[in-house]
């Protein structure tokens, strides 16, 4: 039995109906100095581990705090040759008019693409069916050869994030046509 005692790096509990009561069934009154031995380290072991948990929340929250102040860091560095790219478009005074709009096309293109590389989607709208849960309609307009819900235009384009809507694209949808008033009257109009 002393060889367990040994191993264990927990003090024995000593179980109930053991040596460790009275003749009155109570708990034992004077505790030997090896478990005071024993009790004392559990608590500096506990202070101890209170001490390096308080370390880690500290420390979790200040790198929660730098995440929130530099998460964007990645995408601003992939942001800044397109700035560059606009700023140089902006210098060139001479340069046609033809010109200009190509770079900036390029610039435009080059950065949706890298944008692609954070998740960024554009959602496609021209031509197809209006869908509330990716457009906001902002017109209504009625359009022969076009059956109602077909998008028209679209005035601001619309973006998912690793699909999920970030934000819906605004479209001018086509209106279903009016029903001509003739044939059966489904109200019934009292004839």
């Amino acid at each position: 039995m002393e060889d367990r005692e040994k191993e264990s790096p927990l003090p024995e509990v000593v179980a109930e109906g053991s040596a460790g009561e009275n003749s009155e069934g109570g708990p034992e009154s004077v505790v030997g100095a090896g478990e005071t031995a024993d009790a004392a380290k559990l608590k500096e072991q506990l202070a101890y581990l209170a001490a390096e948990f308080e370390n880690f929340r500290k420390r979790v929250s200040r790198e929660r705090e730098a995440q929130a102040v530099f998460g964007n860091e990645q995408l601003l560095r992939a942001v800044l040759p397109f700035l560059d790219n606009l700023e140089r478009a902006m210098g060139q005074e001479k340069a046609s008019a033809a010109g200009l709009l190509s770079g900036v096309r390029m610039t435009h293109d080059q950065f949706l693409l890298e944008l692609r590389k954070f998740g960024l989607e554009q959602i496609p709208s021209q031509g197809g069916t209006f869908d509330p849960s990716l457009h906001e309609a902002i017109a209504s307009v009625p359009a022969s050869g076009k059956p109602g819900g077909t998008i028209l235009a679209e005035a601001r384009k619309g973006y998912l994030l690793h699909g999920r809507l970030l934000r819906p694209a605004q479209v001018t949808v086509a209106a279903a046509p009016p029903e001509e008033d003739g044939g059966d009257d489904p109200a019934g109009s009292g004839k």
